[in-house]
Order: C-alpha cells, then sequence, then structure tokens
C-alpha cells in the first residue's frame, strides 16, 4: 500500500506572496489578464485567509477599473474594505508595506462620485484617513465638500 502524502499547507504570508508574483507576471500583459489571473486565484484556492482576500480584492479593484468595468470593481472596493481591518490585525508588516499602494480609496471615490454618491466618496476619505494615508485624502475630503 502507498503512503498517501499529506496537503502541503502554506502559511498565509506565503499565499499572499504567491498572489502577488503571479499577478505581478500577469499584468505584463495587461490589466484584463491580471483580473482573469485573481478570479483565477479565488477560483483554485479551497482556503484563501481572510487577511490575504483583502489584498485580493484590492488588486481586483484596480484590475476591473483599468478594464472599465465598474460593477466588478464596485463589488470589489466593498469587499476589500470588508477585509481590510483583518489584514491590518492579521498581517501588519505586510498591510504596513502595501498601506500606500491601497487602490480600493481611489477606485471607490472614483466610482462613487461618478455615481453622484458624494457621501460614500466621504466615508471612503475617512476611512483612508483613519488609516494613515496622508494629506492627500484630505485635500479629495475636502474637494467632495464643495461639490455638495
Amino acid at each position: 500500500m502507498s503512503s498517501r502524502k499529506d496537503p502541503i499547507r502554506k502559511t498565509p504570508a506565503e499565499i499572499l506572496a504567491d498572489l502577488m508574483e503571479g499577478h505581478q507576471e500577469a499584468l505584463f500583459c495587461g490589466p484584463e489578464k491580471a483580473r482573469k489571473y485573481l478570479l483565477n486565484f479565488v477560483g483554485r484556492a479551497n482556503s484563501i485567509p481572510n487577511a490575504v482576500k483583502f489584498f485580493l480584492f484590492d488588486l481586483m479593484a484596480e484590475d476591473a477599473f483599468q478594464c472599465g468595468d465598474g460593477e466588478v470593481c464596485r463589488s470589489a472596493v466593498a469587499t476589500a474594505a470588508g477585509y481590510l481591518p483583518v489584514a491590518r490585525d492579521e498581517m501588519p508588516y505586510a498591510f504596513r508595506q502595501y498601506r500606500l499602494s491601497i487602490r480600493l480609496f481611489e477606485r471607490g471615490i472614483a466610482l462613487a462620485i461618478d455615481g453622484g454618491e458624494f457621501e460614500q466618496a466621504q466615508a471612503l476619505c475617512d476611512e483612508a484617513i483613519a488609516i494613515g494615508m496622508g494629506k492627500a485624502y484630505e485635500a479629495k475630503r475636502a474637494s467632495i465638500e464643495r461639490m455638495i
């Protein structure tokens, strides 16, 4: 009788590294290819840690926005925002390294403004400010206030 091999178990940091590396490679072929990579990643990964889901959906928000898919972008923004606290708490080093690259706020604000949802845009600005994204979001919030 042959012995069964135990499945390979990766840490959240290793899964995140695989995600980022694969996405970067796919991005060389354009945002549509990168978006497809992320969708396939979701499909083939039985159990993606919630902290990694933040990074995945943040990347998806950007790729969908670049492809002109506002519906997927909006959904990815909302999903990523929901996983942000988990990523910050469970993967603090990776989150700090990635923080200035977060896309969900910029893309979510743009979609909210285009849809006339100024309160939603302000709420996203407030979230970005709360996690230390800088003065750019304070300026965006002030600009949105002038639009209202």
